[in-house]
Formats: C-alpha cells, structure tokens, sequence
C-alpha cells in the first residue's frame, strides 16, 4: 500500500496481486504441511476451512490496522479543531482493537505476538482517555500532543516492519517461513518498544502490574512431562461451560518452555485455541470466539464467576484485583494471595461474557513464569504511619500491602496507596521497609471500567 499525494493510504494494483498471490500460497502450503504431517484427508479439510481463513484474514486486517492507526496519529499532528481531533482519536483506539484480535489470532500460530499486544492496546488506551478527556470539556496539552507525535513515530517502525515481512513473503514464496519472520522483524520492534529500547509514552491501563515478565526464568511450572496425545477430558475441563464436539492438536511450541497448541471446535461452530505447558500440563492460555450479547450479569457477579472457575482449576488463594468491561466481556486481573499481601507478579487474566457468564479466555504467562512461595520479610513501617504520609492532594481509599516488580528484575514488598485526584485514579507505591515511595501509576479507565480495591 502507497499514500497518494493527500496522503492517503491506497491499495496498488501490485498490492492486489499480492493478495492473491498470497491465497493461492497459503493453499499449497497447507497442503505441503498436512502431507508433511500425515493429516488425513478429512483433517487436511478442517485445517484449511478453518487455519487458512483464520490465519490469513488476521495477518492482512492487521496490516490495514497498523496503517490506519499510522495514517491517523499522523493526521492528529496537525489537526486542531476538537471536534476533528475527537474523531481521530476515536478511530485510532478502534483501529488499536481490530489489531489486537488479530495479534491474539496470530499468537496461536506459535508466535508470541504479547510485546506487540501491549503496544497496541497502550496507543488506543491512551488515544480513549484523550477522546474522553476532550468529551468531557478539557483540552490536549502540549505535552500529550508531543506524546501523539512519539506514538506516531513508534506505529509508523511497526507498520513498516511488517510490511517489509510482506515483501518477504512474496520473495520466499513460503507463507509459513514468511510469517515466522514476524519475530525477527516486527516483534523485534515491538519488544524494543515495550521494553525501552525504543522510548514511548507509556500508561497503565488495564491494572498495576499487568506484565510483569521481568524474570526470565520459569519458576511456575511443576510435575511430569505429559504427552500431546489424550489431552482431550483435561481439555474439556479447562474449557468449563463450552460445549467441546473435536479436540485437535495443532503443533509444539517453544518459547522459554515447551508447549503443546490445539484447535478445538464447539457444539455451536465456535473454534477455541488452547496451549498447556508440557512440564505439569499448567494452562498457558485459552481463548474462543464467539457472539457477544447485551451484558446480564454485574461485574461484581462476573467477579466471582472469575474466582469459582479459577478455584475449580486447582488455583487457590487467588483473588479480582481489577476489572474492565468492554463489549459485554468482563476482563479480571486475578492475582495470588500470600498472607494477605497481593502477589502482582503472580498474575492471571480471564475474560467472561457477561452475557450467559460463561469463562471464554484465559492467560497465565505471568504466573508461569513468576508464581513460587517467597519469605517475605514483614514490614518495618507500619499501616498508621503510611495514612498520615503526605500524598499532595489524593484522596486516600485504600492502603493494603502487594509484593511488586521493579524494572531490575527484584520483588519489593509496599503498601500499595490508592486514591483519586482530580477525577484521576492513582496508585503509589511505599517501601514498606524504608516508608519511600517508589512508584506512582495512573490508571486510565474506561467508563465502564472498575477497580476492585
């Protein structure tokens, strides 16, 4: 795709071609790959009805994404009217979604795509909190318009990455190999975003502390190997509510553990993609499309949905530390509990339709990689002595101890301070040993958000 001298974006004769030509790959190489793996035919069908749509659609609607939300952050660089402005911004956070579903479809053909999930849903975050901002009256500052700007310039290195990923795979001819470039190319960006390599403005919006993949090591994995074969009742308990009709394994993957992926087809056509750590079985995530309906449930019910399904999993001591609803699904930050203190590092995301409260996702990297039992040296400052700490104008709610990460990979024990300011939510972070503070958060909440305190 080119920009045509008004700067719009355009689709070239070259770039319909390539679409086709990418059909017509895409085909082949499934069929080289099921011959390859021995599927039978009746698979082979399954696999190309269900993996090529799948697969293809997301990777080209992510690209369109990427240069929607490029060609709008650019225009908010020189847009001034609110009125125009509010639009745009508006259409970038939407934009910042489309390409999120399709990143999390990407994620399950064995590449990890969270760097760029992140990414994505901190620009449309950020691109909503100043849509609501000028709703409600108020003005984009200068700062935030130099923070657009850096926005811009981030989106503009990972629409390009994955665009020369494209030119790749019309040179290789390999749809396959062409897609696993993704991680040397555009997740590399990503990955430098997120992390700091490559600086932007950064806010927190869906909860204190919801990556918190500092450590490398694995340290909550346990047990025996399983095998990829006969997952299926596990399968079908993990996927509690769902109404399973196939359970089909898909490949093993590799990232900092092994992994097995499976594709699983429900009674009402709805497809599932599930991956269990080899070590143990534990869950790595799940996730399965469906239709959403007009909300039912409270999320205060969503909550405890949330809590049951995680308790009949085997994980105890776990608790909502922090909800948001969009679209009629619940999101629930859960995090383990020792002794009273929050465990932010130890955290697992499910997401339940308030509809029919059924469970429809579930992701647990943070406490794979995090979750163990830690001494934890009890606090020199006390609960009193925090209260009467001057925290400018915040107004206190809550004060309750949580383990946190910091950016050296350590684990420091805090009170985690909760109040608001001027209609904004904040968290800061005391040192529970030497009364400092140590970090601030804002949070950034949809109207439809919810703090669970």
């Amino acid at each position: 795709m080119l920009r045509d001298a008004s700067g719009k974006l355009v689709m070239t004769k070259g770039w319909k071609a390539f679409f086709i030509i990418m059909a017509i790959l895409m085909i082949s190489a499934i069929i080289v790959l099921s011959v390859f793996l021995g599927i039978s035919k009746s698979q082979e069908e399954k696999w190309m009805a269900n993996s090529e749509y799948n697969y293809e659609n997301a990777y080209y609607t992510l690209t369109d994404s990427l240069l929607n939300m490029e060609n709008g952050l650019s225009k908010l660089r020189v847009a001034r009217s609110e009125n125009l402005v509010n639009e745009m911004l508006i259409e970038v956070a939407m934009n910042s979604q489309t390409a999120v579903a399709n990143l999390t479809t990407l994620s399950y053909s064995g590449y990890d795509m969270s760097s760029v999930i992140k990414y994505c849903n901190q620009v449309g975050d950020y691109c909503k909190y100043l849509a609501q901002k000028i709703a409600t009256g108020g003005t984009i500052t200068e700062e935030e318009r130099n923070n657009l700007d850096g926005l811009y310039q981030s989106t503009y290195k990972l629409a390009k990455s994955l665009g020369e990923v494209k030119e790749s795979l019309v040179a290789g001819n390999k749809i396959v190999e062409g897609i696993g470039k993704l991680n040397v190319g555009f997740v590399n960006v990503a990955t430098g975003l997120v992390d700091g390599t490559i600086e932007y403005p950064s806010l927190i919006y869906d909860g204190a502390f919801s990556d918190s993949l500092a450590e490398k090591e694995v340290k909550g994995l346990s047990g025996e190997d399983i095998s990829k074969d006969g997952q299926e009742d596990y399968i079908k308990r993990i996927l509690s509510g769902q109404d399973v009709s196939s359970v089909e394994f898909i490949t093993e993957n590799n990232n900092g553990f092994d992994s097995y992926m499976y594709q699983v087809t429900l009674a009402d056509g709805n497809i599932a993609s599930v991956q269990i750590a080899k070590k143990g079985g534990a869950i790595v995530m799940w996730d399965t499309s469906f239709d959403s309906q007009e909300p039912k449930l409270s999320v205060e019910e969503g909550v405890v949905l949330a809590e049951q399904y995680m308790a009949n999993q085997g994980y105890t001591d776990m608790k909502g530390v922090y909800a948001c609803v969009t679209d009629g699904i619940l999101f629930v930050n859960m995090c383990y509990m020792q002794d009273d203190i929050v465990i932010y590092p130890d955290m697992i995301k499910i997401k339940v339709s308030l509809d029919d409260g059924k469970i429809v996702g579930f992701e647990g990297l943070n406490y794979i990689h995090n979750h163990t039992e830690r001494t934890i040296a009890a606090p020199s400052v006390t609960e009193g002595e925090v209260r009467n700490m001057d925290f400018g104008g915040l107004s206190v709610s809550s004060i309750r101890l949580a383990l946190i990460p910091m950016p050296n990979g350590s684990e420091i024990l805090t009170y985690e301070v909760f109040g608001s300011m001027d209609n904004y939510n904040f968290y800061v972070f005391v040192d529970a040993q030497t009364g400092k503070q140590v970090k601030v958060m804002q949070i950034i909440d949809s109207d439809e958000g919810e703090l669970l305190m």
